[in-house]
């Protein structure tokens, strides 16, 4: 193990931003090797904050369209773009970013306790979160691709880079088809991400890649189920 461990290129900042890409698997080599997720993060937050600025104000618009297509009234309409067009705005940014490192350490502490304790291996959580912060880089890459549609069209309304692409878009109002709803999270930057998680695991834990594509797999398809189950009882649509 320790000659194993000598025998890992350290890679730096730069060279793990681009091997997240094009070498994954020397990449999380280096990165179980000496871990390291605040790269990642800030690239996440510096992105997040001018893609969010970007595109903020067509956004804004197809909310708006959206609050008007509901025919709310007069009062509660008045109300919502008042704080849609206040300061509120620029907060929501702040949640999103807030929202995406839980999400990692939620990720990162499921599928820590499921390598341990149901595949029975001795992963560190440095180790696992680690590899989910990397691993999102591909989704913000997803990210710039989105605001580029977003912006050529001039609208969000059925920008997506899923599946869902195959399927008519559901109206503001119209209720998505669960059809619709799975294919929704079918995302090519999704799976990608998903990828990237069975390969960065594999490293960490020494495991085959079989063994834990078996589980994220697994339990990438119970997330669906769930969130598609919910989202036909919570939600209207789909907005891409």
């Amino acid at each position: 193990m320790a000659e194993e461990e000598k025998s890992v290129k350290d890679i730096g900042a730069l060279g793990r931003i681009i091997g997240i890409f094009t070498s994954p698997g020397e990449t999380f080599k280096s990165i179980d090797q000496k871990s390291m997720w605040l790269v990642p993060f800030l690239i996440t937050v510096i992105l997040m904050i001018g893609l969010g600025f970007y595109t903020m104000d067509i956004v804004m618009q197809d909310q708006i369209a959206g609050l008007e297509a509901r025919d709310l009234p007069e009062e509660q309409m008045e109300a919502a773009l008042s704080l849609m067009q206040g300061p509120m705005k620029y907060f929501g940014i702040i949640i999103n970013i807030v929202f995406i490192l839980i999400s990692w350490l939620v990720f990162a502490g499921i599928l820590l306790f499921g390598c341990n304790t149901i595949l029975g291996g001795e992963g560190k959580f440095k180790n696992v979160f680690s590899v989910v912060a990397w691993s999102y880089l591909v989704m913000m890459l997803g990210g710039v691709i989105k605001t580029f549609l977003i912006v050529s069209k001039g609208t969000s309304q059925g920008v997506t880079t899923s599946l869902a692409l195959l399927l008519p878009m559901p109206g503001i109002v119209e209720k998505a088809s669960l059809l619709y709803r799975f294919l929704s999270r079918l995302d090519i930057f999704t799976i990608w991400q998903i990828v990237l998680w069975i390969i960065g695991l594999a490293v960490v834990y020494r495991f085959s890649t079989k063994k834990i594509a078996n589980f994220v797999l697994s339990l990438w398809a119970l997330y669906i189920v769930i969130a598609v189950l919910i989202g036909s009882i919570l939600g209207p649509s789909l907005g891409g």
